[in-house]
């Protein structure tokens, strides 16, 4: 069993990174003893959520915990997120604007209270979650998730993503399963989006400290990375000097431009694996690219 020590002091920002090769979850110090959870995996000791299971052993409370994000709803970032929600009462539930067709079964479904036969792991982590909370947040690009004075800093967490384009696509996929004026049964299936748009990024910014939560976004023109970097609003941001490298460390998760545009020279990036079968994440060229962009990276599980 991991020990983790006594934990972060009460003035002290700390991004504890959770990636045992399968599953990622991250759990932010936003100061005195204030926390940020995003996403969720199994700790393999415990078998419990290990955002929770390292709360419990520096001896903080869920109920300190003031948000509970879901960038997504693939299964290897949602195990246990439901008994997240579940136990840290006092936080603001956060999710994606952004659905793929089994997440959009799900999210219609808690409304309904009827589960939807046959949902992925992930898509029941949402359903779970929404039917145990009255208010849920739907989060997109400029979206403001944490704003408040903590321990008498300046707390902004704020979206960058997804971008308006990804949202666009997921109401459309969500009307296409409603009845027509004329009546029928509602449309069973909804084109899907492209790989990994649906992922919230974060930006928190801690009196001008800040940090990129990269989620696992991948690089398109018009709905991911380049979408972002594009954008105004989001290059007004100040640069990071700290990154959780996106989407496992995988090319498809990375541009140029977010380490010129959203992170500072040679900033402390940190990555989990992804391992599930033959796929292996990062590969052999994405450990080489990370290493020539900064001389301070980390992985959380498997580094050669």
């Amino acid at each position: 069993m991991i020990d983790y020590g006594t934990g972060p002091a009460a003035d002290e920002m700390e991004v504890m990174v959770f990636g045992p090769g399968y599953g990622e979850a991250i759990a932010v110090h936003l100061g005195t003893n204030q926390w940020m959870l995003v996403d969720s995996c199994l700790d393999p000791d415990t078998k419990s959520p290990a955002s929770l299971s390292y709360l419990d052993r520096i001896g903080a409370s869920p109920e300190s915990v003031l948000s509970v994000i879901a960038s997504h709803w693939h299964d290897d970032h949602v195990r246990g997120f439901s008994e997240i929600v579940a136990k840290c009462t006092a936080a603001e539930l956060s999710i994606s604007a952004t659905f793929n067709n089994k997440e959009a079964l799900a999210f219609l479904a808690a409304y309904s209270g009827e589960p939807t036969p046959g949902l992925a792991k992930g898509a029941r982590e949402l359903f779970q979650s929404m039917q145990s909370r009255d208010t849920v947040h739907i989060v997109h690009q400029r979206s403001n998730i944490i704003g408040e004075q903590i321990g008498g800093r300046r707390v902004q967490v704020s979206a960058l993503s997804p971008v308006e384009g990804a949202l666009a696509q997921s109401v459309a996929r969500l009307a296409s399963y409603l009845p027509s004026p004329k009546g029928g049964s509602p449309i069973k299936h909804a084109p899907e989006l492209e790989p990994n748009i649906e992922s919230v990024v974060v930006h928190i910014d801690v009196d001008g400290e800040t940090i990129l939560l990269g989620s696992d976004l991948e690089n398109h023109a018009t709905l991911g990375w380049s979408a972002i970097v594009s954008d105004r609003w989001v290059s007004g941001r100040i640069p990071a000097t700290a990154y959780k490298v996106a989407h496992h460390g995988s090319h498809t998760g990375d541009a140029q431009a977010i380490w010129t545009t959203l992170l500072q020279a040679e900033p402390v990036a940190c990555m989990t694996p992804f391992i599930n079968g033959s796929v292996k994440l990062p590969s052999d060229s994405d450990r080489q690219r990370i290493r020539a962009a900064t001389p301070h990276r980390y992985i959380s599980s498997g580094a050669s």
